[in-house]
């Protein structure tokens, strides 16, 4: 049924990915053994609060303007495609350097909120930086629908994060600071070589205020969006915190990353799966359309269900991979699992509102998700401790998708009725 739906390069290349993806996260759980007994919950709680804060400052420095790359690629010969990137690239700089003058012009509050040290700051911004130069080529690929590139550079990336974490942490015994500097040392290193390739092969320096205003006008509505989104994610780890304490949040993050890898798949999928959505939706045909709805419920059936095995599951996945202070995190898994569940399935309707430009939707939705879930989960952790904050995850998850799906399903008319797919299977 799946593969009648599917062309033969959209299972080829979701393939690939989700080998990338198992491969990326299959390395980061294989450390867990080794950081959960190097480090201790209160080391762990940092390190993901540093994460907390690259994920902020990730929104700002190139304000999401990589997803306008891959949108554009399926317009390229209506612009000057490489001279579009080229100028994405001049908004990245001057993004940079404005989000390092606010941060460090704010530090100290910003240091007593998320208790990242302030010296710390620079490394958040030259990986944010890096990041983007890697999203902005690597969506080029996944548009072009090379997958082996795009999984070179994700696998190589996460291969030097890896070794460098055991040779700093286990080794020269850096703690949590030598967890930091890894993931320093793999984006400055895959990053230069993705930004090399940019300049040299997929950009042409030259100022057009043009592209900047349109790349602006798609970026910047899912900057807030983007936050939105980060309320969600990163809200209950910092309510942990503040609430429960720093070893707290370094056994919610455990749970987190167990819970992350239905998400994890979910995201390798789509990321084949948009540029094929994109060609087939261009087609305009009413058939073509019926086969994706079809191919969306089974999608549907498939992470829900995965999302209950992992948390099912999940306790004995931690007593092998963690250590014994971690271990904590095994009841709380099912609620995250279930929260990643939600958001794959919302990956799936999302994408009818990129592909109509109505990009300030989502902002709007994630914005009053992500504001409810700050009072939802301060509720539930004052009541469950860690469970609640799992809790509120997944609820949230669950509303930011069904809301999204009734947006898209009124901006871009598919044939979601139920009862039409089920007739036309039987036909």
């Amino acid at each position: 049924m799946v593969k009648k739906i599917l062309s033969s390069s959209l299972l080829k290349a979701s393939g690939i990915y989700s080998i990338t993806s198992v491969i990326n996260s299959a390395i980061p759980f294989l450390l867990l053994p080794i950081l959960t007994r190097y480090l201790t919950p209160a080391d762990y709680g940092i390190v993901s609060m540093f994460g907390t804060l690259v994920s902020i400052t990730s929104v700002f420095v190139g304000v999401n303007i990589h997803g306008a790359i891959q949108r554009e690629y399926f317009n390229k010969e209506n612009i000057d495609f490489k001279q579009y990137i080229g100028n994405c690239l001049i908004i990245l700089v001057s993004t940079a350097i404005a989000t390092l003058t606010i941060l460090y012009t704010f530090r100290t509050t910003i240091e007593k909120f998320i208790g990242v040290p302030e010296n710390l700051y620079w490394i958040a911004i030259v990986i944010s930086f890096y990041s983007f130069a890697i999203a902005s080529l690597t969506t080029i690929y996944q548009a072009q629908m090379d997958a082996l590139r795009y999984s070179l550079f994700q696998i190589g990336l996460t291969l030097i994060n890896v070794s460098m974490s055991i040779l700093l942490v286990v080794c020269f015994k850096m703690n949590y600071m030598g967890r930091i500097y890894a993931q320093l040392t793999a984006y400055f290193i895959i990053g230069n070589v993705a930004l090399l390739i940019l300049i040299l092969k997929y950009s042409k320096i030259k100022v057009n205020f043009s592209y900047i205003k349109k790349a602006l006008s798609f970026g910047l509505p899912l900057v807030p969006h983007a936050l939105g989104g980060m309320l969600i994610t990163m809200t209950g780890r910092v309510i942990v915190n503040t609430k429960l304490g720093i070893d707290q949040t370094g056994i919610y993050t455990v749970a987190t990353q167990i819970g992350s890898i239905i998400g994890i798949l979910a995201t390798s999928f789509n990321y084949a799966y948009v540029p094929w959505l994109y060609d087939k939706l261009n087609k305009k045909d009413q058939s073509t359309n019926l086969r994706i709805v079809k191919l969306t419920y089974i999608c549907f059936i498939i992470i829900i269900i995965s999302g209950l095995g992992l948390g099912i599951i999940s306790p004995v996945i931690l007593k092998i991979l963690v250590g014994r202070e971690f271990q904590n995190a095994a009841s709380i898994i099912i609620w995250i699992a279930l929260g990643n569940s939600f958001n794959g399935m919302y990956y799936m309707v999302t994408n009818y509102i990129f592909y109509s430009y109505k990009t300030y939707l989502l902002t709007i939705i994630t914005l009053i998700v992500g504001l409810l879930n700050i009072g939802l989960t301060y509720y539930l952790v004052s009541i469950h401790n860690l469970a609640g904050a799992a809790q509120s995850f997944m609820i949230s998850n669950a509303l930011s998708f069904l809301v999204t799906w009734i947006v898209s399903a009124s901006v871009f008319k598919m044939p979601w009725n139920i009862r039409t797919v089920i007739i036309s299977h039987k036909k």
